[in-house]
């Protein structure tokens, strides 16, 4: 397996479908994937790059994992944009600025590239929608003052380790009900419950329209 590697965004290569046989490091957080300067723009963009079949995520998924293909990871990123997008238009309505969401999204997409275990046989959609969704609601939590829900220490920790902890107990041959998620993480099971349904991937497909206004 490989060791854990840094994604960098400024160091994006032009064109993520270029091969590379090196090994090499490669997205990293901070710096956002959208153009400051127009939304519209942008989704216009994202709308033109191809989406990979399952075959091909698999493959990129793999270069990455093994090789450190950082082009290979490049281009899962840029194929699932559009995801990000429709991801963070379910949470429009609690904080207005669109291209915030997107932006703190496409974080989230970057950690779903670094932590993709392309052997699991989950597509990568289904995987990253969950980190999507998890930097987005903290991105709220943090910055929306009126938000109802107060970011508990519990909230915290179940936002990031929530995910994980399921895959480690399904990985000892455990089922990850709530109430054992809890006792591992030192929380509530009704506080697992409610993230889990805050977090819930909803079936959102990256072929489905973005709908810029």
């Amino acid at each position: 397996m490989a060791e854990q590697r840094k994604l960098d965004v400024e160091d994006r290569p032009v064109a993520p479908a270029a091969e590379s046989g090196e090994r090499d490091e490669a997205p990293e957080r901070e710096s956002a994937l959208v153009p400051a300067d127009s939304l519209q723009r942008y989704f216009a963009e994202i709308r033109r790059i191809p989406v990979l079949s399952r075959e091909e995520e698999h493959e990129l998924a793999v270069r990455w994992h093994e090789k450190g293909d950082r082009p290979a990871a490049w281009k899962l990123v840029t194929s699932n944009l559009r995801l990000v997008v429709l991801v963070a238009r379910e949470y429009q309505r609690a904080f207005h600025n669109l291209l915030d969401l997107v932006q703190e999204g496409n974080v989230g997409l970057l950690e779903a590239v670094k932590n993709f275990d392309p052997y699991r046989g989950i597509r990568f959609p289904s995987y990253a929608v969950w980190w999507i969704r998890a930097y987005i609601i903290r991105y709220i939590m943090n910055n929306w003052r009126m938000v109802k829900v107060g970011t508990t220490q519990a909230q915290r920790k179940l936002i990031f380790n929530l995910q994980k902890e399921r895959e480690r107990l399904e990985r000892e041959g455990f089922s990850p009900a709530p109430k054992l998620i809890a006792q591992r993480l030192n929380v509530k099971e009704k506080e697992v419950i409610e993230m889990e349904q805050r977090l819930a991937a909803r079936d959102v497909s990256v072929n489905a329209p973005i709908d810029p206004g």
